[in-house]
């Protein structure tokens, strides 16, 4: 398997095959200044942010004519680096290539840049049968080769400076280092200047003779030996090489294309077959115990070695052996105090298993719950936290001293929660940790405080990195900081809430502070945390490794003690479902964003454009997709890129980019707008920003001047317009004027008619008032002495004359309904005329119906009706009494006139302020007609033809009016042949 020097490797192919590339032929590779990297292939140009691959071709190159690439080479009169195709076209290599030389000749100056126009350059012999020298450029001078001599020639004069005999060996290689050139043969190396080849020495020959690789677009060499690669620097003491790569055959992958990052230890190589590989270093190492590959608790064993839970004990190489006999405990607590001695906790029972011993014998310690946290404090003493197992709501705190001639389990205090996680200060405090929060206790008066900033979150560990900061890990909760003893922090989430789960908390010796969760590991600044505690910063870079880093599993391991081991060489371990993973914190060196953002391209309609740094897009468009690029070759979830739109009344709030880095508006009004994009760069947690304007240009009549034009036009016809208006309204005043004159005398006249017409009314008034007393006085006498008289003979006749009876019984009854329908008009004219000054009153309704009933009983047995009172003493009416009196008269009055051998009941139901007054007869009902108009006309009033339809007489009307005065209402219900049911609702 290769390997990346004397470290662990991944690697990654991309291919044809996969899409990624237009052509698996790599021959150059060469990187810009804005970190892009750009391979030169036989099917056009490539650029590689780190994520994504964009081809140039002839489809997006104007005027190129072929795709097939040579080889990049730089140009030493200036900057950047060239390509030319097979055609002699040159392009520069730059964000957005153009054709820099468009009629390829070979005899072209940037074709004779350097002449090193391969990657692996062996001059033999047969390389003469074809040319008379071999050129090489360097800066503005040529070191010209010939078979038995070197020249040195000078470009700009075009004269030989100096020059000396030597008989170039076979396959002599070439390569360029700092400006300067050096000659191989076989395993020697060489100076060469323009007097003479110095003989140079490399440090740590290898075996093989080996080849040299160059990338001349950047000045890079590399040796390649024994299935190894090195790359070489030169400094005034000679070459010197740095293994990067080893265990990988070069010749066989036909890799021809090398660039190594030296920053990043990041080796990139093209072959020209099999695409192009990118080999990163693996920091991270996970080793696993097939017998129990699941590990918790971790402490130093030794100065390389970690003891588990379990008795494992794995050196950081990854030499694993086991404690014989096996520890008795559980996986999750174990502590090794200052006499070297092992602790372990095994539910109820601690253990000591003796250093002395070689770790064969134990001390138990028994205690009345199970126990559920330990730590060693700075004294060595022992902390202990129990819980109860029936409740999990109350627990024990207990600390034991392992220097004592005979240890003890001492009593600290009793909880009222599950203690789960220690820490113990210098003086008398102690942190607790629980399921329910974060717990301060005073060992001295036992006073117990929670933590209101931590509130009731699940507390997994506690971390003292010095007196003064002490970390608090949460499940869903993230991370705390209790800051100089005072206030207490909760830091953000990362993007994802991986952190959110926090297993533990590891200070490195850089200043780095490393949290493993569920998800991943995070690597923070410490620095960076605290500026944000301070509240110097508002947000936190989160440095991300998954197990494409190099560790089995994304899943570790927490809520055991300890959690993790700082070993004295650097190396950190962590433990995980598969194993424990190590890591060397000095030497992790992380990828950050660093790189600028960069934006050029965009599509419109899906339609590509290129911009600078204004894009200017048609007010029709539907889309626009404007894409950003970071070139970034770590972990994609360390980089983030945020946009926010800003101006023409659109102020947007920062929105994250999709995943590969783009963002799209479909509705932009015309205007001028910044779209900014930013990034956090690293740990220091500052934003890189890009700032794009977009220009959305008006149409012509959304333009200023036409706006103006516009304004000044509207202006123009208001004023014309008001002047017309005024004209016109002076013509019309003097018109209306003559109107009103002529108006106000007829006014005058209509007044005077008027007045003479209330005084003629008022006589009339007066006069019908009298009149109606007159004819009322004089019919209601009669009327009622004939109803006397006729009731008098009706119950004095001789019973023998049936038909004599009978015409007394009629005379007597239609005598009694015409009076009392006589004075019922009475009375309802005089309330009618006088509705505007109705008196109130308040009475017993039983009595008035009971009045009633006395009044219309002989009528009713004349009828053989019963007549029944069921209302209730205890209900008042509080209205006018005449006026009920009216409305009851006329309802009975009705139910008798329809009612023969029946029964006509009154009762009543008072809810809270309303009343409803029942009255049923057992009489000949109504058919459906007749029912319909009387519910109609109880609802609304009908026309003056819906009015005289059905009516029989008024006295439904007077009912309804009468009604409306005391703001009532009616309902009814009825069925011929079986009698009718009237509910009055009254309001009092």
């Amino acid at each position: 398997m290769p390997a990346f020097g004397q470290q662990e490797r991944s690697y990654k192919w991309y291919t044809s095959d996969n899409g990624e590339l237009p052509q698996n032929s790599v021959k150059s590779i060469v990187p810009d200044k804005l970190g892009f990297i750009w391979l030169v292939t036989e099917d056009g140009l490539v650029r590689f942010d780190g994520q994504q691959f964009k081809v140039y071709n002839s489809e997006n190159i104007k005027g190129l004519k072929s795709n097939r690439m040579k080889f990049a080479k730089k140009l030493y009169s200036g900057e950047g680096n060239y390509v030319s195709n097979d055609l002699g076209q040159i392009l520069k290599i730059e964000t957005d290539p153009k054709l820099y030389y468009k009629d390829g000749k070979d005899i072209h100056a940037l074709n004779e840049t350097g002449r090193l126009f391969g990657n692996n350059i062996k001059i033999s012999a047969s390389f003469f049968k074809y040319y008379r020298r071999y050129d090489v450029l360097i800066k503005d001078k040529v070191f010209q080769f010939y078979p038995d001599s070197i020249s040195y020639f000078s470009v700009s004069t075009k004269k030989r400076i100096s020059g000396y005999p030597h008989k170039l060996s076979l396959d002599s290689e070439l390569f360029v280092l700092n400006n300067t050139l050096y000659l191989k043969s076989k395993k020697q190396y060489f100076e060469v200047t323009p007097q003479k080849l110095v003989p140079t020495r490399i440090d740590q020959q290898t075996e093989e003779d080996g080849s040299i690789y160059i990338n001349n677009a950047v000045d890079q060499a590399f040796l390649y030996a024994n299935q190894k690669l090195y790359y070489l620097t030169a400094d005034q003491n000679g070459l010197h090489k740095k293994l990067i790569l080893s265990n990988f055959d070069v010749e066989k992958q036909k890799v021809h294309a090398f660039y190594y990052n030296t920053k990043l230890n990041i080796l990139y190589l093209g072959s020209l077959t099999k695409g192009f590989l990118i080999i990163r270093p693996e920091y991270f190492k996970s080793y696993v115990d097939e017998q129990d590959p699941v590990t918790y608790s971790n402490v130093l064993f030794d100065s390389t070695r970690v003891l588990t839970g379990k008795g494992q004990i794995i050196d950081y190489r990854g030499t694993i052996k086991h404690l014989t006999p096996p520890l008795k405990g559980e996986k999750f607590f174990s502590v090794i105090d200052n006499n070297g001695d092992i602790w372990t906790l095994d539910i109820r029972n601690l253990y000591r298993y003796k250093k002395s011993t070689n770790y064969t014998t134990s001390d138990r310690w028994t205690l009345q719950y199970f126990m559920s946290a330990v730590y060693k404090d700075e004294k060595g003493r022992i902390w202990i936290g129990t819980t109860d197992s029936k409740t999990y709501k109350k627990g024990q705190l207990y600390v034991i001293d392992p220097n004592a001639i005979a240890p003890k389990l001492v009593p600290i205090a009793d909880l009222n929660f599950s203690p789960n996680s220690i820490y113990k200060d210098r003086n008398s405090g102690v942190l607790i940790g629980s399921p329910s929060g974060l717990y301060h206790m005073n060992t001295e008066t036992k006073y117990i405080t929670p933590n209101s900033v931590i509130g009731e979150s699940y507390i997994r560990g506690i971390h003292c990195s010095d007196r003064n900061n002490i970390w608090v890990y949460t499940y869903n909760n993230g991370l705390f900081l209790i800051r100089n003893h005072q206030g207490t922090t909760h830091f953000p989430f990362d993007k994802n809430k991986y952190i959110r789960s926090a297993h533990c908390v590891v200070e490195d010796q850089k200043g780095f502070i490393w949290i493993p969760t569920n998800k991943g590991l995070f690597q923070i600044s410490r620095q960076s945390l605290f500026d944000y505690a301070d509240k110097k910063q508002k947000t936190i870079y989160y440095h991300y490794y998954n197990k494409s880093s190099g560790f089995s599993t994304n899943e570790f391991n927490g809520g055991c003690f300890p959690c993790a081991t700082n070993l004295p060489n650097g190396y950190i371990a962590l433990p995980s479902f598969e194993g424990l993973t190590f890591f060397d914190s000095k030497k992790v060196t992380p990828i950050l964003p660093t790189n600028p953002i960069y934006s050029n391209e965009a599509k419109v309609d899906d339609r590509s454009v290129t911009f600078n740094d204004t894009l200017v897009i048609n007010r029709d468009f539907s889309r626009v997709v404007i894409s950003f690029n970071s070139p970034f070759y770590g972990n994609p979830e360390n980089l983030t890129i945020e946009v926010r739109l800003d101006g023409n009344d659109v102020h947007q709030n920062w929105t994250k980019t999709n995943d590969n880095h783009t963002i799209s508006y479909t509705t932009l009004y015309p205007g001028e707008y910044t779209l900014t994009a930013r990034k956090l760069r690293g740990f220091d947690s500052q934003y890189d920003y890009k700032t794009i304007t977009i220009i959305v240009p008006p149409a012509f009549w959304q333009t200023t001047w036409f706006k103006s034009l516009l304004i000044l036009t509207v202006s123009l016809l208001i004023y014309y317009g008001f002047r017309q208006r005024t004209k016109y309204i002076r013509h019309r005043n003097l018109l209306l004027e003559k109107r009103i004159s002529h108006r106000t005398a007829e006014l005058k006249s209509t007044i005077t008619a008027l007045t003479r017409t209330q005084t003629d009314l008022s006589e009339q008034i007066h006069s019908h008032k009298k009149l109606i007393g007159s004819i009322t006085h004089d019919i209601k006498s009669p009327l009622k002495y004939m109803a006397l008289t006729g009731k008098y003979l009706y119950e004095n006749l001789d019973r023998d004359n049936p038909d004599f009876q009978e015409n007394i019984k009629t005379m007597y009854t239609s005598s009694f309904e015409l009076y009392h329908f006589v004075n019922n008009l009475l009375e309802y004219s005089k309330i009618y005329l006088n509705k505007d000054n109705l008196q109130n009153e308040a009475f017993v309704l039983r009595d008035l119906i009971n009045e009633k009933i006395k009044l219309f009983d002989p009528i009713a047995k004349s009828k053989r009706n019963v007549l029944e009172n069921n209302i209730s003493d205890a209900i008042y009416l509080n209205l006018n009494k005449q006026l009920f009196t009216i409305i009851l008269h006329n309802l009975l009055d009705n139910a008798i006139k329809n009612t023969v051998d029946g029964t006509i009941r009154f009762s009543a139901v008072q809810d809270g302020d309303s009343i409803r007054i029942i009255l049923t007869d057992t009489g000949c009902g109504m058919h459906a007609e007749m029912l319909e108009y009387y519910q109609t006309l109880a609802q609304k009033m009908k026309s003056e033809n819906d009015r005289k339809q059905f009516t029989k007489g008024i006295g439904f009307h007077i009912i309804i009016e009468l009604l409306h005065l005391v703001y009532g209402d009616i309902t009814l219900e009825s069925e011929v042949g079986k009698g009718t049911t009237i509910t009055l609702n009254l309001k009092q």
